[in-house]
């Protein structure tokens, strides 16, 4: 079969294993340049501290593993977060800043695609356009299921930009989750372990092959507005993006195509995609002439216990489908053990247990502190963290009564919903620091647990509600001894 695809990987899908200790980042590249796959998609805030404006040396710590390894970085994904600011939403000019700084720091790794996810102003693209030209590098709109499908106004708009522009730097990232041929069976069979009503399941599965996605989401919605429990709102909320395309469509807009993401949810014994009309989608491309990178992005569970093995099982359906790919190698790799607890659209923050302690100024006690590290899946500026609850033997402290450490600065939750340009970076600390006249009593066992919540430009849009003081959900408590 005549193409030129080529094969990559959004190392992403690890970062739940590395954050855990199970893996490093160099075991992530060494297992994608086993599966033959030698370029790299990047969530660069994932890897980066402070990203965009990068710590040169982590450039260099990063530069040195693609030499290594003979590998190079694809793409780097990034957000313009139209709620940057809580109170209002970004202007254009502001949304065209983020993209110079993210085409800023792609160059300074090599990397020459940029893909940018969610809803993004057409005017943003349009006058991005001698940005990016001027540096070289491309930026393509994710076309994905629910949050930037075909079906929206907007994402039209932008393409009608992409069109009329007539340049080569702004085009279009299709999501194969749009091609969806049936509501994946861990979302159902999930949906039942949750006590979810199994008639409803039934009757969600046979309706999403029966009608189009804008009659099936209004039934979701509906039905939405219907539940009584939470089980039932959080299921039909998930499968309510599910979206199926005729891969044909991709067609039409071959010519802006600058980069394919490869999403895959649940892969068989023998090979196959059971979700996604990968047969469909892989034909069209070939029949279109893609050039690019498909880059494999999976955000499903490990099969027998090992992470890498859904990948190794998507390399050999591309073989299947697309023909032997000529470096693929298929060796045994590490195990990659199964993560519980955080998660993509609801973000988990872990206590952390070092910290604990009380707090002083000018020789008085006025409080004490907490750590929490932040297992969002990506850095973010401290405008975007929302609050924070702590729970100390059933006393509940807010955000109205705590300060927040990050990187040597201390701001008040009021005082950050301007503060862009200070990152509270993934996997680090920050120390919550909670007024308490005299403290705590040193040497006691407490029992304690935290909650943040950290804003992103989709959460007002329904994944994730806002959290408030009668409805906050604390994790279970743990077991502190404060120190002395």
């Amino acid at each position: 079969m005549g193409h030129k695809i080529k094969r990559g990987i959004t190392i992403y899908s690890w970062h739940r294993q590395v954050e855990a200790g199970k893996l490093t980042w160099e075991d992530c590249i060494e297992a994608a340049v086993k599966m033959g796959c030698n370029g790299l998609e990047l969530l660069g805030q994932l890897y980066f501290r402070y990203c965009p404006e990068a710590l040169q040396e982590d450039i260099d710590s990063w530069e040195e593993m693609m030499w290594e390894y003979g590998t190079k970085t694809i793409a780097h994904d990034f957000f313009v977060d139209k709620t940057l600011y809580a109170h209002r939403n970004l202007t254009v000019r502001e949304g065209v800043d983020i993209v110079r700084r993210h085409a800023l720091f792609a160059k300074s790794i090599h990397c020459p695609i940029m893909r940018v996810g969610g809803q993004v102003d057409p005017e943003v693209f349009r006058q991005s356009i001698p940005i990016l030209e001027d540096l070289g590098i491309k930026m393509g709109l994710e076309i994905h299921s629910g949050s930037s499908s075909f079906c929206l106004p907007q994402v039209q708009d932008v393409i009608e930009v992409i069109q009329k522009s007539g340049s080569k730097y702004i085009g279009i990232v299709p999501d194969m989750s749009m091609f969806c041929k049936e509501v994946s069976k861990s979302q159902l069979n999930l949906a039942i372990s949750e006590g979810v009503d199994e008639k409803l399941v039934e009757e969600v599965e046979q309706l999403y092959k029966a009608v189009d996605n804008v009659e099936f989401r209004a039934f979701c919605n509906e039905q939405m507005a219907l539940a009584k429990d939470d089980a039932t709102k959080g299921f039909l909320a998930r499968v309510r993006r599910t979206e199926y395309y005729d891969p044909k469509v991709l067609l039409e807009h071959m010519p802006y195509i600058i980069h394919c993401h490869g999403k895959f949810y649940e892969m068989d014994d023998n090979n196959e995609e059971t979700t996604i009309d990968y047969p469909g989608v892989l034909k069209v491309l070939v029949e279109g002439g893609y050039k690019g990178y498909i880059s494999a992005e999976y955000e499903g569970k490990p099969i027998n216990g090992d992470t890498f093995e859904p990948f190794r099982r998507y390399q050999k359906m591309l073989d299947k489908y697309l023909g032997t790919y000529p470096d693929a190698n298929y060796p045994e790799w590490p195990n990659a053990e199964p993560v519980s607890g955080g998660g993509f659209g609801v973000p988990v923050q872990a206590l952390l247990p070092t910290g604990f302690k009380n707090h002083y100024e000018d020789g008085k006690c006025t409080g004490f502190e907490v750590q929490v590290s932040n297992y969002y899946y990506r850095g973010v500026p401290l405008s975007l963290f929302e609050s924070c609850y702590v729970e100390v033997n059933g006393k509940l402290y807010g955000p109205e009564s705590m300060r927040v450490a990050v990187d040597g600065e201390v701001f008040r939750f009021a005082d950050m919903c301007d503060v862009t340009l200070h990152y509270w970076n993934k996997g680090y600390p920050a120390t919550i620091i909670i007024d308490e006249p005299g403290g705590l009593i040193p040497g006691t066992e407490y029992d304690i647990s935290a909650v943040v919540t950290i804003r992103a430009y989709y959460m007002r849009e329904g994944i994730a509600a806002q959290i408030q003081t009668d409805t906050v959900k604390m994790p279970p408590t743990e077991k502190r001894v404060l120190e002395g």
